[in-house]
């Protein structure tokens, strides 16, 4: 079995949670107060731009040059999903540079990034390279989920864009990619080695269910 089967089979509890989050639903539904929405996409900007940058740490300790082209690659995927989803959802909601450097990061958002750095610190390449994993995966499973049991309500929702892309095609090509390089890079590592990674993985699942719950505590 590929590690990425295990993974999954880790996690598809909590990641049927997410879809059911209620800042999730409203999206889907198109109730979702809007200055909720502006909380989600400035955390979620921090959480991408750190999310970069740990991808380049990444880029710098690994070896060989498949693996690092994959990276590369990937960091361009990523920085294209800010242009494609944040910079015009912010722009629509109005927010400013000025506000971005005023906004602090949520406790819940500097917790999971603190987590994420520290673990390619200590941990290295592939642990690092499976936890990140975690976030694009999660997405893309919310997104396809939610567009296959709500098409009528998205459609019509204001937030239909966000739906749009983390289910389009090209960002499922991009994370179907990461799944094959770390299937590909743990090819024939110990059950230790394969048990040690879920945990990982199952962590990071609780720190997006707990985002989902942070941006949608209404106290702007």
């Amino acid at each position: 079995m590929k590690l990425s089967d295990k993974l999954y089979e880790t996690t598809i509890d909590m990641w049927e949670e997410s879809t059911k989050k209620p800042f999730v639903m409203e999206m889907a539904n198109g109730t979702l107060h809007e200055r909720k929405y502006r909380k989600y996409m400035l955390q979620d900007y921090f959480y991408i731009n750190d999310y970069i940058e740990i991808l380049e740490k990444i880029l710098e300790i690994a070896e060989g040059k498949e693996l690092k082209d994959f990276l590369e690659e990937i960091i361009e995927t990523t920085r294209g999903e800010l242009e494609k989803v944040h910079i015009p959802n912010m722009n629509r909601l109005g927010i400013t540079g000025q506000e971005l450097r005023c906004t602090e990061r949520t406790p819940e958002n500097s917790e999971y990034v603190d987590y994420l750095r520290k673990l390619v610190e200590t941990e290295g390449v592939i642990p690092g390279l499976t936890a990140l994993l975690h976030c694009s995966w999660v997405y893309a499973y919310i997104a396809r989920s939610m567009v296959s049991r709500y098409p009528k309500e998205i459609e019509h929702s204001p937030y239909k864009s966000w739906f749009e892309a983390y289910a389009c095609d090209e960002y499922n090509e991009a994370n179907q990619m990461w799944i094959d390089m770390v299937d590909k890079e743990t090819e024939g590592i110990s059950p230790e080695e394969t048990e040690r990674l879920c945990r990982i993985f199952k962590e990071c699942a609780v720190f997006e269910n707990r985002f989902w719950d942070m941006v949608e505590e209404d106290d702007l």
